[in-house]
């Protein structure tokens, strides 16, 4: 990987030329074919990544065996990066492939030393974490004070965003959607068959139609 490309990540585009060959020297590249795990929950944590193509879920699961869904990682984005600030230094979940993946690992120690040195990459980290706890903690208040229906059309919208024609492609399976909304895969299915029937979407697979955003607005309102 050339230090033009590695830039173009959010984490390292403050990054000096000296640094960035440090971090290239110390990466690995780890495809993963659809189903591999990256790490298990409790494994040493000596590495942060950064996901180039291919999307993995992050996830837990519960003493009963049940799975709970943490986060989808997109290609271009980081994750487990917090953890080397962590005391315990072990990944708190597991990260597994949900399609053909190319991962990009870089060393913990290498990092750290570079944002113990370096306070601009400090505070680009620094706002990196905040913008995913925010983002986090936005999602505890939908979980917490929503009904199942509302949160699946706020996804779909977000999903959407708002400049697009409403077309979207799960990144995800429907029951990795699914976990990540805390519904149960039944109700996910029942929900988006009344969306459908309402004439509100369109569904094909993974590929979903958002026909018409005012009413599923004013359904967020309703639910």
């Amino acid at each position: 990987m050339q230090k033009e490309a590695l830039k173009r990540y959010d984490l390292f585009a403050s990054m000096e030329d000296a640094q960035i060959d440090d971090m290239l020297a110390g990466m690995r590249v780890v495809p993963l074919d659809a189903g591999a795990f990256l790490f298990r929950q409790s494994d040493p944590a000596q590495r942060f990544f950064v996901l180039e193509t291919g999307v993995i879920k992050l996830f837990r699961l519960s003493p009963d065996g049940d799975e709970k869904v943490i986060e989808v990682i997109k290609a271009g984005e980081s994750f487990a990066e917090a953890v080397m600030f962590m005391e315990a230094n072990r990944y708190p979940v597991n990260a597994q492939a949900l399609e053909e993946s190319r991962v990009l690992a870089f060393e913990n120690r290498r990092f750290y030393h570079w944002v113990k040195t370096d306070s601009a990459l400090a505070l680009r980290l620094l706002g990196s974490l905040s913008r995913r706890m925010h983002a986090l903690v936005k999602e505890i208040d939908e979980l917490t004070l929503h009904n199942a229906g509302y949160r699946l059309v706020n996804y779909l919208l977000n999903e959407a965003g708002e400049d697009s024609d409403g077309d979207i492609t799960l990144s995800a399976p429907k029951q990795v959607v699914a976990s990540r909304l805390a519904i149960k895969p039944e109700t996910l299915s029942r929900i988006m068959a009344r969306l459908r029937g309402e004439g509100l979407i369109e569904v094909e697979g993974n590929h979903i139609r958002l026909i018409d955003r005012e009413a599923l607005r004013r359904w967020l309102e309703a639910a």
